[in-house]
């Protein structure tokens, strides 16, 4: 469903609309074993940048709410790891200096292959497909990680985030990028398999 309201910002929904219906569809990935196949429902239209300079800005992360237990050490590295996922995106898909000549092909490191299809048919919205600009500035960058927990391990992450950047052109403008990525642990690591992202400006 496409949402566009005055002052606004569009958004795509991903799996679910509230965290207890977020943990439960990424407790029934996790124990069907499935990734790909919870692919977000979604729609496009956003705001974005082709030519960037990106600030020192390092992303603020911080555990949140933790269902099971988890040995402190573990949600430090489950910190640093899903933040670097994240991180990865936002390079990739906002703050890249070559989207118009890169496409898409790199924009969703760290996507599963069933998600990466879904942004890719999003692109308006996860990335700066959109948007022509002089230049792009960091304002902040943020994460909020909701965890559960299984046998003292990490299985799967909630990541709310917030990412706010400054454009110049015919004229500067703040843009702001947040919502939720929901991810898994699989052999190759950290893996979004869904998301809920909504982009305007400010």
């Amino acid at each position: 469903m496409r949402t566009v309201l005055p002052g606004r910002p569009p958004r795509a929904r991903g799996l679910a609309g509230t965290l207890l219906l977020s943990l439960a569809l990424i407790i029934s990935a996790v124990l069907s074993g499935c990734s790909d196949e919870s692919r977000p429902s979604t729609r496009r239209t956003a705001t974005h940048v082709v030519v960037t300079t990106p600030a020192e800005l390092a992303t603020t992360a911080e555990i949140g709410r933790i269902v099971g237990r988890l040995p402190g050490t573990r949600r430090k590295s489950v910190r640093k790891e899903v933040t670097r996922v994240v991180d990865r995106w936002w390079e990739a898909a906002y703050l890249s200096t070559d989207r118009a000549s890169a496409g898409l092909s790199g924009a969703f490191p760290g996507f599963t292959a069933g998600a990466r299809r879904r942004a890719t048919y999003d692109r308006e919205l996860m990335t700066n497909a959109d948007l022509a600009a002089d230049s792009l500035t960091p304002l902040m960058r943020k994460v909020r990680l909701d965890l559960l927990a299984v046998n003292a391990r990490a299985r799967s992450v909630t990541a709310r985030f917030d990412l706010r950047v400054r454009t110049t052109g015919e004229r500067t403008r703040r843009l702001q990028v947040r919502g939720r990525l929901f991810l898994t642990r699989s052999a190759r690591g950290w893996q979004v398999f869904g998301y809920d992202v909504s982009k305007g400006w400010l």
